[in-house]
């Protein structure tokens, strides 16, 4: 088991916002609905990088706690983020 140094994650996290600016710029209505696989996959086609769902979901979850996204009752963890949002996101 391999401990994740503070820059891994500082990376893996900017990353994740790159995916979910890239991800409000591409979409026509006012809400985004945010997933670690629809993150993933943003990541592999524009960035060639591939980072394990569960490390991106855990990200992801923490962004969402941290600027009060709406969890959608689903299985796979997904957030509501309004596209007004994205520039006052809090990441750290």
């Amino acid at each position: 088991m391999s401990m994740e140094t503070n820059q891994d994650r500082e990376n893996i996290v900017h990353f994740v916002k790159q995916a979910i600016e890239m991800l409000c710029e591409k979409n026509i209505s006012n809400v985004v609905i945010l997933s670690s696989y629809k993150i993933n996959s943003v990541l592999k086609e524009n960035f060639g990088i591939n980072i394990r769902v569960d490390r991106i979901g855990r990200i992801l979850s923490n962004v969402a706690k941290r600027n009060q996204l709406k969890r959608l009752r689903t299985n796979i963890p997904k957030y509501k983020l309004h596209i007004s949002m994205v520039s006052h996101l809090d990441f750290s």
